[in-house]
């Protein structure tokens, strides 16, 4: 599957009839020979903008030479720069860049970062930073997506997964240290992230009817992909907001089921593999899912034992047991006592503690 993604772009590459334009780059940021990106000069400093919602680009970084293939308006490109390096610039758009071959450097604000072929990596809008244009020897596809695009991307899906969320929210804000996300194959040939990659570069070249909303779909998919079968470079403290974060979403869902949630459910509902939780709950609850479920269907009962007149086959039914014997062992294991024996000390409390405040 990789291959045809690689053959897809040699043929551009070797089209005769694409004619190739060579050019500095000061000759050409203020003109409109570039289709869908223009610049400007904020503060003394480049920034790159996108005229449409979804601009495509691929680089091909060679012995010190950048060619782009520049895709709008249905239109092909092919641009060659003269100059010896790449000036730093910012973005106002959310890159996304998929590494279809070879290994790309990039200098993210004042930092020297690798992508090897098979990686994706988001850069953080308003991020300063340029490609090391000896130092590459790659083709890359970027993908520019506008930031109201990007946000309503998101915002159209009411089932948005914690990584989802997580994802949007982290590549939306600005002035943080950290400035990209690194999604690094476990596979190089992993063929569902390049399906999903070349099915949004064909639907943005066709334009046919709706194609923005099937770009939509497929890279919400990719988001998915991405989270379960990549791994990603995040600083220390975002990796432990981000799991602190999806552990207490996991939790709630889990409250809000308890009578029948399954490894499954969560699977189906978060996008991770049912292992996944297993991972995660030993990691931060310090048990098993198995432990923490009956953890939390006893806590449920003691709670509703507690508070309400419900008989004890009835609470055992709410928190997801059926049979009225094994939820009665269960009970006394983690707590010590019957849940009838349970209840009558709770109320023995109460009264003592009534008697007391009189």
């Amino acid at each position: 599957m990789m291959r045809v993604m690689k053959d897809l772009i040699r043929l551009y590459f070797n089209d005769p009839e694409v004619h190739i334009i060579q050019s500095k780059y000061e000759d050409i940021k203020d003109s409109d020979l570039v289709s869908g990106f223009y610049s400007e000069t904020i503060d003394g400093k480049d920034v790159h903008k996108i005229s449409e919602d979804i601009v495509i680009s691929v680089q091909n970084f060679s012995d010190g030479i950048l060619t782009n293939l520049i895709f709008s308006n249905g239109k092909v490109a092919k641009l060659q720069l003269m100059d010896n390096e790449i000036y730093p610039y910012y973005s106002d758009y959310i890159e996304l860049r998929y590494i279809i071959e070879g290994f790309l450097y990039l200098d993210i604000e004042g930092q020297s970062v690798r992508f090897d072929e098979g990686d994706v990596c988001f850069i953080h809008s308003k991020a300063l930073h340029h490609e090391l244009l000896n130092e590459s020897q790659c083709t890359i596809i970027n993908i520019s997506i506008g930031r109201q695009f990007f946000n309503e991307l998101f915002l159209s899906d009411v089932s948005l997964s914690p990584f989802q969320n997580f994802l949007r929210t982290n590549i939306l804000k600005l002035g943080q240290k950290e400035n990209y996300i690194q999604f690094m194959s476990q596979n190089k040939l992993n063929e569902e992230i390049e399906f999903y990659i070349r099915t949004i570069f064909t639907e943005n070249l066709s334009r046919r009817a709706g194609y923005n909303d099937i770009i939509k779909g497929y890279l919400l998919r990719l988001m998915n992909c991405l989270s379960s079968a990549y791994t990603y470079s995040l600083s220390e403290s975002e990796s432990k907001q981000y799991y602190d974060d999806l552990f207490e979403e996991i939790s709630a869902y889990m409250q809000n089921h308890l009578a029948n949630v399954t490894m499954n459910d969560l699977a189906d509902e978060f996008h991770f593999h049912p292992n996944y939780f297993n991972n995660l709950i030993k990691k931060k609850a310090g048990m098993t899912y198995s432990a923490y479920l009956i953890q939390m269907r006893i806590n449920r009962a003691k709670k509703l034992l507690e508070t309400t007149d419900f008989s004890v086959e009835e609470i055992a039914w709410l928190v997801g047991y059926q049979n009225k014997g094994f939820f009665y062992k269960r009970f006394v294991e983690d707590v010590g006592v019957s849940p009838r024996s349970y209840r009558i000390n709770i109320l023995k409390k109460k009264q003592v503690s009534s008697k007391d405040k009189k």
